[in-house]
């Protein structure tokens, strides 16, 4: 069902704030990045990547977003008979997810920063892309003014001299008095964020951004927006005129880059007064806009599961991940050490009563630098674990036993939280990982 937003946008996705757009990215452009990817080392040793990912590409350039089926795509580039079974012959799907895991390693390596950037997102087979975002120039400082000094009596200067050294040392002695009443603890809480806390760079909260939203476009702009979600003063057509209006998929234009998910939002502002607590200096940007040089040499914390690239590319190859099942239509925690295995599972609804995240902090990122990454099912996981990150509490009863020197070691933890009434839960530890 397509949902409409007050704003004139189409929305599919959770609730959004609005950021600066980005320029839409062309048939041409897209074709040429295809040529690249195809001719890179991560995919010319796959025939079975190259001929998915071209297929689907060409598909939605194409205009034939219909045969961008799973079934259909197992008939056209694998070969397989028109009523093979889907359940028992995963091809598609096993290499749908290569291909991702290919293209968040080639755009994870230096010198693709600037290129357009293709998309299989997860659950689904129709790509997307992104514009390159553009590289930000500093501005220049301008030259200091020339001082001159002024000479001053001799006895001017020696009172000078005696305020300014009584001011330091009120100075000093109210620091250390500060220093000693203020300085944190070694509690669970500082001993998980000290690798990113002590990092002499300043952080980056990257935070995801939808895929499926839409906002109308062409000459009908104005009476669709009229139509669906009304005006200021008028309300939208009856439920009746609206099932009756046809839209045309040309009169669509993507525009998540223009927004943040509600439920990311949110945990983005609780990390944010977290680490500005500590006076630790960081940047917050989305998904849409970070190149990799904007992480690298960095440590990062990672919000959103399904709609941010970097926390797929940077963490992609831990235990415990999230994946949405067709054939089930649930939410799946996931195990690759047990393929196969579904840990836990929610259903895809809004009536379901739990929800999963994943809380992951590892050391061996390839930014360098430590990553945090928050996975959770939608935003109601998200906010749980935005919770549980940054609540003393929490901590200290899923560390305070855990194994010696856990604080030292890549660990995963798998949150559980209930809802009731649309609202989120607190918490809830149904599993650690530590390696």
């Amino acid at each position: 069902m397509l949902e409409f937003g007050t704003t004139g946008g189409l929305f599919t996705d959770e609730h959004s704030l609005e950021t600066p757009s980005q320029p839409a990215v062309d048939d041409s452009s897209v074709r040429e990045q295809l040529g690249r990817l195809l001719a890179s080392p991560h995919f010319r040793t796959s025939k079975r990547c190259q001929s998915l990912l071209r297929y689907v590409v060409e598909a939605y350039l194409g205009n034939h977003t219909d045969r961008v089926k799973e079934r259909t795509i197992g008939i056209e580039v694998f070969q397989r008979d028109p009523d093979y079974d889907t359940n028992q012959d995963s091809v598609v799907r096993t290499t749908a997810a290569e291909i991702r895991k290919k293209l968040a390693q080639y755009y994870l390596e230096p010198g693709h920063e600037s290129e357009v950037r293709v998309l299989l997102p997860q659950g689904s087979y129709l790509p997307e892309f992104r514009a390159a975002a553009p590289v930000a120039v500093a501005p220049v400082p301008a030259p200091p003014e020339e001082v001159v000094p002024v000479a001053a009596p001799v006895g001017v200067l020696r009172q000078r001299l005696i305020g300014m050294a009584l001011g330091l040392g009120l100075a000093v002695g109210a620091a250390l008095i500060f220093y000693g009443v203020s300085r944190p603890h070694t509690t669970e809480l500082t001993l998980f964020w000290k690798p990113l806390l002590e990092d002499n760079s300043s952080a980056v909260i990257c935070v995801g951004q939808p895929l499926r939203v839409y906002i109308f476009d062409g000459h009908r702009t104005a009476d669709l927006n009229e139509k669906m979600v009304g005006t200021l003063t008028t309300p939208p057509a009856t439920p009746e005129i609206r099932q009756r209006t046809q839209i045309s998929l040309s009169e669509l234009r993507a525009a998540g880059d223009r927004y943040y998910s509600v439920g990311d939002y949110l945990a983005s502002v609780r990390l944010a007064e977290f680490l500005g607590q500590r006076a630790k200096p960081f940047q917050v940007i989305g998904d849409r806009s970070a190149a990799f040089k904007d992480l690298r040499g960095r440590p990062a914390v990672l919000i959103g599961q399904f709609n941010n690239l970097w926390t797929m590319g940077l963490t992609g190859s831990l235990r415990y991940y999230i994946d949405r099942s067709t054939e089930r239509f649930s939410y799946d925690v996931l195990d690759r050490q047990n393929p196969g295995k579904v840990v836990f599972s929610a259903a895809r609804n809004v009536y379901r009563p739990e929800e999963y995240a994943i809380v992951s902090r590892i050391f061996d990122a390839p930014t360098e630098k430590t990553v945090v990454s928050i996975a959770g099912m939608t935003f109601n996981g998200t906010i749980a674990a935005g919770e549980f990150l940054t609540g003393e509490r929490y901590m200290r009863e899923t560390f305070g036993h855990g194994p010696a020197g856990w604080h030292q070691k890549n660990i995963q933890v798998i949150l559980k939280t209930m809802m009731v009434g649309g609202a989120t839960g607190p918490p809830k530890v149904v599993a650690t990982y530590y390696w």
